[in-house]
């Protein structure tokens, strides 16, 4: 059985050619994704998929915790496969987005601070990338 379509009956999601194409999208192009940007990636194969179907997609695989929601841009959350712990770096330039791979700090290995429980963390980073950076000298 196809890996994508094991992950998705694993976590108990109907599987429909609409989720099919979105969440293959993710391995395909690993990064991540405006649900605008998903939309007009899989429209090409699925020319009667709306944004609204986009958007509830992405709100059931995050529910699912096959997907993690990060808001590293002011005016549109982005998403992407859940993987190993890292922090995100965006381009003020250029606007491209990083994994930042860091080690985590001890609380955060503990997944408690003062009592609290941490169930998820997003550190984000901005500034100019190294490509932008070459270009200006």
């Amino acid at each position: 059985m196809e890996q994508s379509i094991k992950i998705l009956k694993e976590n108990n999601i109907k599987v429909t050619q609409q989720r099919l194409v979105v969440y293959k999208l993710f391995f395909k192009k690993d990064k991540y994704f405006t649900a605008e940007e998903i939309y007009n990636e899989v429209r090409p194969k699925l020319p009667a998929i709306s944004l609204a179907t986009v958007y509830s997609i992405l709100e059931l695989f995050k529910e699912k915790e096959l997907i993690r929601q990060i808001r590293i841009k002011p005016d549109k959350s982005c998403y992407g496969i859940c993987k190993n712990f890292h922090h995100h770096f965006l381009c003020r330039n250029c606007g491209q987005m990083y994994d930042i791979e860091i080690i985590p700090c001890p609380t955060l290995k503990n997944g408690e601070v003062n009592g609290h429980l941490i169930e998820e963390l997003q550190g984000y980073f901005y500034g100019t990338c190294k490509k932008c950076l070459k270009k200006r000298k």
